[in-house]
């Protein structure tokens, strides 16, 4: 008994522990006995601080999930959390610059989008190489095509499965082929291009997820979290009511602490903008002017007040 009190109150593990310490005694009438010594061990370590495992998932920053979404986080929208600066790809992007970007991140999926390009009328789209969006006038100029994920590129690289600009299409991979490395798909270190291979293009197009899942800038971050969790994303894609990008929310977006910093700085903006509004308005009073229906007599308003009266009760 004095075992499962230490035990629970070191894991706060219930259920599973009292099977595991009844199998290691192999005498079942200890079985309630442990199980209210492992409950009481939980609700008393819960009160002073987290379990052990939990604080070595805070320690490491790996991004798990609380059970419900914080009542905080109702004030919140996507586009408050979101990544505004992406990486993305183009669906025939070149075998050179996908090397290099898969250096320069470890993001396990990049989406699929093609270019807009707004200085031409009716919305003209033109392909662009990979690159990086800029939030001010290049983040709503992105269409999305879809996801792909990092193993899929790698493979694809791997396999060298690309072609010259304006060759015949290469035959298409199947999923054994895809998935050949699973689970542990090369580094992109690990894999070597020649000059003329840099220059080559690869296809995107037939690998990538076409639907993915999406989500307003506008949704409540609620939502959002309702959908990793019930869905088991990794990546959430913000897509405004045209269908360009706008962001992207992956599981380190909803880590509770992340959450209250942007929340803090979010409530920091808006004391800031109401401080200064009312400083505008000590500073240039708005004049009020009244309006009457009748005309006043001038000597009526030359007469002076009449003084106040204080009364003592």
């Amino acid at each position: 008994i004095g075992a499962a009190a230490f035990l629970g109150g070191v894991v706060r593990m219930t259920i599973s522990l009292t099977v595991i310490l009844i199998e290691t005694t192999r005498n079942i009438s200890y079985g309630l006995p442990i199980m209210l010594t492992l409950m009481v061990a939980k609700w008393v370590g819960d009160i002073f601080n987290k379990g052990l495992y939990d604080i070595h998932i805070e320690l490491k920053h790996w991004p798990l999930l609380e059970w419900e979404a914080e009542p905080l986080w109702e004030t919140l929208r996507a586009s408050d959390i979101m990544k505004s600066n992406l990486e993305w790809l183009n669906p025939h992007p070149n075998v050179g610059r996908v090397v290099e970007i898969l250096k320069r991140t470890k993001h396990s999926a990049f989406p699929v989008c093609v270019y807009t390009d707004s200085s031409q009328g009716g919305g003209t789209l033109r392909r662009k190489q990979i690159g990086t969006t800029n939030p001010v006038h290049v983040r709503s100029q992105l269409r999305l095509q879809g996801l792909i994920l990092r193993s899929q590129i790698v493979t694809l690289l791997k396999k060298e499965h690309y072609s010259d600009p304006g060759a015949p299409e290469l035959p298409d991979l199947t999923h054994s082929e895809l998935t050949e490395f699973y689970p542990r798909y090369p580094d992109i270190d690990d894999i070597t291009l020649t000059i003329s291979d840099q220059n080559k293009v690869v296809d995107c197009s037939k690998y990538m997820n076409p639907c993915p899942y999406t989500v307003s800038p506008h949704a409540p971050i609620t939502k959002v979290f309702t959908l990793f969790r019930s869905l088991g994303l990794r990546h959430l894609i913000v897509v405004n009511n045209k269908g360009e990008v706008e962001g992207i929310i992956t599981r380190a977006e909803l880590q509770e602490h992340h959450i209250e910093i942007v929340y803090k700085a979010k409530v920091d903006t808006q004391s800031t903008v109401l401080a200064s509004s009312r400083a505008d308005l000590s500073v240039n009073p708005v004049p009020i002017t009244i309006q009457h229906s009748a005309t006043l007599n001038p000597e009526y308003l030359q007469l002076p007040l009449p003084p106040r009266t204080l009364r003592t009760f």
